[in-house]
């Protein structure tokens, strides 16, 4: 999940109309999600207004806004703060840990292509050395090391890590959340259809795929239109057109999950094998915040 701020937060505070303050803060009121668009416009929060229980999320939050120049002044984290249901973290101690434990760092503040703002605003912060910008995964260990030290805890190995991440997903996710998810991802893996089912007749369609008996269609091309089939792109019946032509011989690929009897355990346990960063995009894609489109998601990204 991105680290939230309003479009307008780096502007006023340029001008000297506003103090911005990154912060953390979490739900912990008795409903196990609860949904809160008041929120978003009383806080000056510009995320989902979706809230997992004990999740922590992070925001750059207006802590003042100049009432001569800022017209809805009064948003801010006080707002938050007045709400007996919500919990606001200003600790470097406990965001170093909520970032430990999502294991996950926002690439808008430790990735190639940051945005200097909110870089500037975490590193000051958390009292963070730069230790310059994050390509891959592999480069995140200096910014992890600093941020166990902030946070008074041990490395993690491998396993730990993996445990802790399926732990976050079951309590973050439904089953049917974490469907769409894994499901997203499948259609960020597919490659593009060899050509348009869409653009064929039912008999085109047959000849296309007519092929001789030693030139089968490789997997990737048989998942690229069933994808195709999925997303509404073909004509009807094509599905049983590439099934007739291509015989019960050649599978679509072996996604390693049903999701038809998979268990939440089991999909969260799924997830771990994506980086981080893959799946939060995934869970953006999944609320509207994100397209399909610009998510990657492809074996090498995989942890």
């Amino acid at each position: 999940m991105p680290i939230s701020t309003l479009a307008s937060a780096e502007e006023f505070e340029e001008k000297d109309h506003a103090e911005v303050e990154f912060v953390g803060f979490r739900y912990t009121g008795d409903q196990s999600t609860k949904t809160d668009r008041d929120l978003r416009q009383r806080v000056g929060y510009n995320g989902p207004p979706k809230f997992q229980a004990g999740r922590v999320y992070l925001a750059l939050l207006p802590t003042y806004l100049d009432p001569d120049h800022v017209e809805n002044s009064n948003i801010g984290v006080h707002a938050l703060e007045a709400r007996n249901d919500f919990e606001v973290i200003y600790d470097a101690k406990r965001l170093a840990e909520a970032l430990l434990e999502r294991n996950y760092l926002p690439p808008e503040a430790f990735y190639e292509g940051f945005d200097r703002w909110k870089r500037q605003k975490v590193m000051e912060k958390l009292n963070l050395d730069d230790a310059g910008r994050v390509f891959e995964v592999d480069d995140e260990e200096p910014y992890r090391n600093q941020l166990r030290e902030i946070a008074g805890v041990e490395a993690d190995d491998g396993a730990s890590i993996s445990t802790q991440r399926s732990d976050e997903y079951t309590g973050r996710f439904s089953r049917s959340e974490a469907s769409e998810i894994v499901a997203v991802l499948r259609e960020a893996q597919a490659p593009a259809p060899p050509f348009d089912p869409g653009a064929h007749t039912i008999d085109e369609l047959e000849e296309e795929l007519d092929t001789d008996e030693d030139e089968k269609w490789d997997v990737d091309s048989l998942n690229a239109l069933y994808r195709a089939e999925r997303l509404g792109d073909d004509r009807t019946g094509a599905r049983n057109v590439l099934e007739d032509v291509l015989g019960d011989d050649l599978e679509p690929v072996d996604f390693e999950i049903d999701l038809e009897s998979a268990g939440l355990t089991d999909m969260a346990d799924h997830l771990t094998q994506f980086d981080p960063a893959v799946v939060e995009e995934a869970a953006d894609v999944v609320n509207g915040d994100a397209e399909l489109s610009d998510l990657e998601a492809t074996p090498d990204s995989e942890d």
